[in-house]
């Protein structure tokens, strides 16, 4: 039985697979077609984690039908493991490119606080507001995204390479 049937890897590579086709469509679009298609490829991406994460669970065969990092990682030290795959990405969600994500993911849910523009003063000048974001300022460009998908795809590849039967 390959790897993908046995841990049901398939949603995991399904949701990569989602977010690249939002990234295509995203370098293809403009306007608010754009913004969609950069909305979902976030979504696809940050819920590949918790694709990943079932992964694990079914891997070192816990019963978590839910798993978040916490989740695993406490059943883990149940049963006197550790898993190491946890613990990377416990790092990259504190800092690096998850953390990154994951706060893209979030402005995809709540909307940022609007920047209020302030006058510069009395002079001439406050006649005219200096507005340099649009409200898609947030949004990662499709470089980013594409970025992070490589790096999520190398990732999980080396932890399933390192992953062996106990």
């Amino acid at each position: 039985m390959s790897r993908v049937a046995r841990y049901h890897a398939d949603r995991t590579n399904q949701k990569l697979y989602f977010a690249r086709l939002a990234i295509s469509q995203a370098e293809k679009t403009q306007h608010q077609e754009k913004q969609a298609y950069q909305e979902a490829a976030v979504s696809h991406l940050y819920q590949s984690i918790f694709a990943f994460l079932q992964e694990l669970v079914r891997y070192y065969q816990l019963s978590d039908s839910q798993p978040t990092l916490i989740s695993v990682s406490q059943k883990m030290a149940q049963k006197g493991q550790v898993s190491p795959e946890i613990l990377v990405l416990e790092s990259l969600f504190k800092s690096g490119f998850l953390a990154e994500l994951s706060t893209a993911y979030h402005h995809c849910l709540y909307a940022p606080v609007p920047h209020v523009p302030e006058y510069e003063g009395e002079a001439s000048s406050q006649l005219i507001i200096k507005v340099t974001q649009t409200p898609q300022a947030w949004l990662p460009d499709t470089a980013i995204l594409r970025e992070w998908h490589q790096e999520i795809m190398a990732l999980f590849d080396g932890f399933r390479n390192e992953m062996v039967e106990f």
